[in-house]
């Protein structure tokens, strides 16, 4: 089977015959179950690469020439270090109907951000250490994905099927609209910024309690509850850019986030320093190193990295 078909499936993207002619080919055999499994994984792998030439990490843009040459190419870029994983749950003996239920999750690793649409049309964009999990296709009245990190939304308006993003403590419902969602597992805090639209936000623990957003509302968790205030820092979600932008933050703030972002783990031993507040932007292909040699220009303080360069200590 041609893998430039096989992708535009994947993209839906392809006419009827040939999705008959698809469906044929996976009914001859397991082996080409098989085929079709590793050949969407390389599908993810080129979508989380980022292939600029393809149109902003869209495969589908590039899809009329050969991908395998160009996929290898990028799998030797540091964007390729991010975790991809696929797993299938097949039904009707692994054929056509199994395949699209199938989930995908992909991960990102620290320092990096990924694009990626889902099969609804959806655009999200990824944070750095975020891991979303979501079907091959969207069935049944809802469509819903499983968040651990940081993503924007782009929900694609279907008023038949609401959008739900689960995450470890709320259920986010949508119908179309714009929103970001800060909701890392076991960090203890929760967020989320609407933009366009409306979203209800659910207590996974009790589901017939809401909270409702309207735009330039966002909510956030203060001791177990969701307060809403304004939206008072938009540059907050320039991460989309590549850009770590902060307003009126404490050190000890600061520096959590740049654990988020950098995934090396920060020490503050300094305590004068600890409860001082900053504001600014930093690009996050600058590097840790020279976001801290700029914040010393303002403050005194020292830096260094233990030997395995897993950790930094703040004097």
């Amino acid at each position: 089977m041609n893998e430039n078909l096989l992708h535009d499936f994947f993209a839906g993207d392809v006419l009827p015959k040939d999705r008959n002619a698809i469906k044929r080919w996976l009914d001859e055999s397991d082996e080409h179950s098989e085929a079709l499994i590793g050949e969407r994984a390389l599908f993810d792998a080129l979508l989380l690469a980022g292939d600029e030439k393809a149109g902003a990490c869209n495969p589908v843009a590039g899809r009329r020439r050969s991908l395998r040459p160009r996929l290898r190419e990028l799998l030797g870029t540091a964007a390729a270090v991010a975790v991809i994983c696929l797993a299938g749950a097949y039904i009707h003996d692994r054929r056509m109907d199994g395949l699209r239920a199938a989930t995908h999750t992909l991960t990102v690793p620290a320092g990096q951000r990924a694009n990626l649409q889902l099969p609804d049309g959806t655009n999200v964009w990824l944070n750095a250490r975020s891991r979303i999990t979501y079907p091959g296709c969207f069935t049944g009245s809802t469509r819903e994905v499983t968040l651990d990190g940081e993503a924007w939304f782009e929900v694609e308006h279907d008023r038949k099927k609401t959008f739900i993003v689960h995450t470890d403590k709320y259920n986010i419902h949508v119908k179309g609209t714009k929103f970001n969602v800060n909701a890392y597992a076991g960090m203890g805090d929760f967020s989320t910024a609407l933009m366009e639209g409306a979203v209800d936000i659910q207590y996974r623990d009790e589901p017939d309690r809401f909270v409702r957003l309207s735009p330039n509302r966002q909510a956030r968790e203060q001791n177990g509850l969701l307060t809403v205030v304004p939206v008072d820092d938009f540059d907050a979600y320039r991460w989309r850019e590549g850009l770590i932008c902060f307003k009126k933050t404490d050190f000890l703030t600061l520096m959590m986030l740049f654990e988020k972002c950098y995934g090396i783990r920060v020490v503050v031993r300094n305590r004068n320093i600890a409860e001082k507040v900053f504001s600014g932007k930093f690009r996050m292909a600058d590097g840790i190193d020279n976001a801290l040699r700029v914040l010393q220009k303002e403050s005194l303080f020292t830096f260094e990295r233990n030997d395995d360069q897993t950790s930094i200590c703040i004097k």
